[in-house]
């Protein structure tokens, strides 16, 4: 499974996990203590929006539901965003989100 860091506004840690392809990143950020902020839940407003450091490549947008609102080619909404299916376990993913 890749390993995912989540970064506050300063880019301090606040959490790392194994991320699993079943979840969205923002449930599994949330579970490992990442206290992201969610208010839609279905990828139609910007309250758990991240930009992506590093391992953007590696990331399905879409991955439990469809994206309703545009966002910068850095970026994701965490509460629809997960894994690929095709991820090598070694993959490493760095996200820093806007409201925590």
């Amino acid at each position: 499974m890749a390993k995912v860091t989540i970064r506050d506004n300063d880019g301090k840690q606040v959490a790392q996990f194994e991320a699993n392809e079943d979840e969205s990143l923002g449930t599994q950020a949330q579970d490992a203590g990442a206290p992201i902020p969610f208010s839609c839940g279905v990828g139609a407003c910007r309250t758990c929006v991240a930009r992506v450091n590093k391992g953007k490549e590696y990331l399905d947008e879409e991955a439990v539901g469809p994206k309703h609102i545009t966002t910068e080619d850095n970026e994701v909404l965490t509460c629809i965003c997960g894994l690929r299916k095709d991820v090598p376990k070694d993959a490493e993913i760095d996200i820093e989100v806007e409201n925590l």
